[in-house]
């Protein structure tokens, strides 16, 4: 196990890495403020009215992150997979109940850190402070496009950006799935597909 998890931390470095510079000695405290995570397909790990307790970095896996109506349609945010983090950062960070459902299309790695673990190490590790405030700008600025392309798009151009910005997962998901996030029915979906082949 030991030498394994040297292999999700060592994923997790590089990922850092596309952002900060980071000595060994700083990256091994890093390491010690997380944990690993197994969790299998099919299982949530966050449901509405609970508070997140940890945010998870995926080492490896796909989830789907997403809020029910009060019908009970699901409306998807997003898909964490590979070098993404996964939870609820508002519920994380204010310990209120999310709204959120977050659920493990396949087995997967996690990496994960309590809140004040991740207090601590943003106060003593100047790397990792750095890393994570580009990781905020970044989800920042995705959520401002995100909303901006719900809005002003057109179901077809929103189908071929999601083809072309999640070419790496899109055969992992159903197509329900991806007509969730795209907010458009099943059947629609199917229509455009056929339509874009």
């Amino acid at each position: 196990m030991e030498r394994e998890a040297e292999k999700y931390f060592k994923k997790f470095r590089t990922h850092m890495e596309k952002c900060v510079k980071i000595e060994n000695s700083e990256f091994d405290l890093i390491c010690s403020f997380f944990c690993v995570k197994k969790i299998e397909r099919k299982t949530f790990l966050l449901e509405p009215g609970k508070i997140c307790r940890f945010e998870n970095f995926v080492v490896s896996g796909l989830f789907q992150s997403a809020v029910l109506d009060e019908s009970g349609k699901v409306h998807t945010l997003h898909f964490p997979h590979e070098d993404w983090w996964v939870g609820d950062y508002k519920s994380f960070n204010t310990r209120m109940p999310s709204i959120m459902r977050i659920e493990t299309l396949e087995d997967s790695i996690l990496l994960e850190i309590s809140k004040t673990s991740l207090d601590e190490l943003l106060t003593i590790s100047p790397s990792f402070a750095g890393y994570f405030r580009t990781l905020s700008e970044n989800a920042s600025i995705a959520a401002n496009e995100r909303i901006i392309n719900q809005l002003s798009q057109t179901a077809e151009q929103r189908y071929e950006l999601f083809y072309q910005k999640y070419a790496a997962i899109k055969d992992r998901l159903s197509q329900k799935r991806v007509a969730s996030f795209l907010g458009i029915s099943p059947e629609y979906f199917t229509q455009i597909g056929k339509r874009n082949k």
